[in-house]
C-alpha cells in the first residue's frame, strides 16, 4: 500500500512541477509526452521489481513460466491444435509468448519487466493520444493507480498483455483500420480469450451519437441486473473456459459498480461539451455502453468483471475530459476541484488497499495462503 501511495504522490508532484516550470516555456504536447514517459518508467519499475508474492496470481504465473522451460515446442504446438480443434485447455498463445520470451529472458523477474513494458507503453500511448492537457494526464494516472493498479500492475499477466493489444486496436479503430485492428485482437485472444469481446466494439464505436444508446442501457440497468442470470447463460461458453471466475457469492463489487455508474452519468450530462473538446471521445462513450451492460452481470458471474475491465479503463481518458468540460468556472476553481477529486481518490485507495502488501524482489515476503 505504501509503495503505491508513494507512486501516486510522485504522479501528482511531478504533474505540479511540470505545470509550473515546463508548461509556460515549452510546447504543451511535448511536456505532456515527457511527463507520460517518466510516469510510465516509474510504473514499469513498480510492476517489474515486485516480489513474486505480490499479487494474487504472480506466483502462479511464476510456476507456469518455469514449467514452460521444460515444455518442448512440439508440445506447445499440440496444445494449440488440441485447443482449437477440440476445445481443450485455454489460451495456448500464452505458452508461445512465454517460450519466445525465454529465448532472451530466462529469469522470471525479467519477464515481469517485459509485461510491464508492453502494458505501460501501450497505456502511455493511449493517454497521450486521448488527453489534451497535462493535468488530464495526471488525473488519468491517479485514476489508474487507484482503480486498476491491483490488477494490471501486480496480478494478471495474460489479460494485461491482451489489454495492451486492446489499446493499440483502439487507435487503429480511430483510423478505420478494421482489418489490422481485428487481426491484433484475434492474436491477443490466443493469450486471453476474453478480449474477443472487443471485436464488436468496432461497429458500436462507429455510432455517430452513442448518447441515446448509453442512456437506454443506464435506464435498463436495474432490469439487466435482475435478469443477469438469464443473460449470463448466453455467454456460458466463455464462463466454462474460465471456471475459476464463475459465480462467487463473496465477490460483490458494489463500490466499483456505483462509482462507474456515477462516472457514466456525469459524463452523459456533459456529453455535448466533451465531444466538442475532443471529437474522438464519441468512441469512449461507446465503450461505456458495453461497460455498463457487462457491469450489470458481474454479481452473477465473476468473469464479466474481466470483460468490464476492457471498457472501464477508457474512463482514464473520459473522466479528465468530463472535468475539462466544466469550463464555466475560473481556472483557480477548476484547479481546486481537481485537487479535491485527487484527494478523494487517494482516500478511496487507502481505504480499499490498506492491507495490500508490496515488497521488492530482494525482500522476504510470505506467499498468500492459496499457495501454502
Amino acid at each position: 500500500m505504501i509503495v503505491n501511495l508513494i507512486v501516486i504522490m510522485i504522479v501528482v508532484s511531478l504533474g505540479y512541477i511540470f505545470s509550473k516550470i515546463l508548461y509556460p516555456i515549452k510546447d504543451s504536447f511535448n511536456v505532456r509526452k515527457l511527463y507520460i514517459q517518466i510516469i510510465s518508467l516509474i510504473l514499469i519499475l513498480q510492476s517489474g521489481l515486485r516480489n513474486v508474492a505480490v499479487g494474487t496470481d504472480t506466483y502462479g504465473y511464476f510456476g507456469m513460466y518455469e514449467d514452460v522451460k521444460l515444455t518442448s515446442w512440439n508440445e506447445i504446438y499440440n496444445q494449440f491444435v488440441i485447443h482449437y480443434a477440440l476445445g481443450i485447455g485455454k489460451d495456448p498463445g500464452y505458452s508461445v509468448f512465454e517460450k519466445i520470451a525465454q529465448l532472451f529472458l530466462p529469469q522470471y523477474q525479467l519477464f515481469l519487466f517485459l509485461i510491464a513494458i508492453l502494458f505501460f507503453i501501450a497505456l502511455g500511448n493511449f493517454i497521450l493520444k486521448n488527453t489534451t492537457q497535462l493535468r488530464d494526464a495526471v488525473l488519468s494516472y491517479v485514476l489508474y493507480s487507484v482503480l486498476f493498479y491491483s490488477f494490471f500492475s501486480i496480478t494478471g499477466h495474460r489479460q494485461t498483455i491482451a489489454t495492451a493489444a486492446v489499446f493499440y486496436s483502439f487507435e487503429l479503430m480511430k483510423k478505420n483500420k478494421f482489418i489490422y485492428s481485428t487481426v491484433l485482437i484475434l492474436v491477443a485472444s490466443t493469450i486471453h480469450q476474453s478480449c474477443l469481446i472487443f471485436l464488436p466494439f468496432y461497429f458500436i464505436s462507429k455510432l455517430k451519437s452513442p448518447k441515446n444508446l448509453l442512456v437506454l442501457v443506464l435506464i435498463l440497468f436495474p432490469i439487466l441486473f435482475v435478469i443477469s442470470s438469464k443473460i449470463s447463460s448466453i455467454f456460458i461458453g466463455l464462463s466454462q473456459n474460465y471456471e475459476e471466475y464463475g459465480h462467487m457469492e463473496e465477490y460483490k463489487p458494489i463500490t466499483f459498480t456505483l462509482l462507474m455508474l456515477l462516472i457514466v452519468s456525469v459524463a452523459l450530462i456533459r456529453y455535448n461539451k466533451v465531444v466538442r473538446i475532443f471529437p474522438a471521445a464519441i468512441m469512449q462513450y461507446s465503450a461505456m455502453i458495453l461497460m455498463t451492460f457487462f457491469l450489470s452481470l458481474v454479481f452473477e458471474i465473476h468473469i464479466f468483471m474481466r470483460i468490464v475491465q476492457y471498457f472501464s479503463i477508457f474512463i482514464l481518458a473520459l473522466v479528465p475530459l468530463t472535468f475539462q468540460s466544466f469550463d464555466i468556472y475560473t481556472r483557480k476553481l477548476q484547479n481546486l476541484f481537481y485537487g479535491v477529486v485527487v484527494l478523494l481518490l487517494i482516500a478511496m485507495s487507502i481505504k480499499a488497499n490498506i492491507n495490500m502488501e508490496y515488497k521488492f524482489f530482494w525482500q522476504d515476503m510470505k506467499l498468500e495462503d492459496v499457495y501454502l
